[in-house]
């Protein structure tokens, strides 16, 4: 069992390694509120629907920092406040993020009604590239204007 920034790899696997990064509870939340909410104060991570409890999502931040999916920064407004920012490694997530949103609607849409459907979900089906950049783009104008 290999070990990279304080995360142990089962194997060599491609899947099992992106588990072993991103599978727990936590984290892909964690990075969606990131992207598509964009949260970047502890506490607006605290207000998501899933109740991260504090020690844990200091612990996911953490984790995420150490292996550069985002970093934190001063902000230009508050100079006190901690931003947490993604990094280029994070903000790539989003395809994977994408396609688990569109596999979840079409298998699970009982339990989640009409959450994604219409506009955002033709979005993501019909031109899911172009729905990628824009999130993306989005993102980078959205960090500019935070950091000193």
């Amino acid at each position: 069992m290999e070990e990279e920034n304080n995360i142990a790899f089962r194997s060599l696997c491609p899947i099992a390694t992106g588990l072993d990064v991103l599978g727990d509870k936590w984290t892909l939340l964690i990075l969606r509120d990131m992207i598509f909410g964009h949260k970047k104060l502890f506490n607006e991570f605290k207000e998501s629907p899933e109740k991260v409890p504090s020690k844990m999502l200091s612990n996911r931040l953490r984790k995420l920092e150490n292996i550069g999916f985002i970093s934190r920064a001063k902000g230009k407004i508050n100079k006190k406040s901690v931003y947490y920012l993604l990094e280029d490694k994070g903000l790539e997530t989003l395809p994977l993020m994408v396609e688990l949103m569109l596999f979840t609607t079409k298998y699970y849409y009982d339990h989640l009604g009409d959450t994604y459907t219409g506009d955002v979900k033709t979005k993501m089906k019909t031109d899911k590239a172009s729905y990628i950049k824009n999130i993306s783009t989005n993102y980078a104008q959205f960090k500019k204007m935070l950091v000193i």
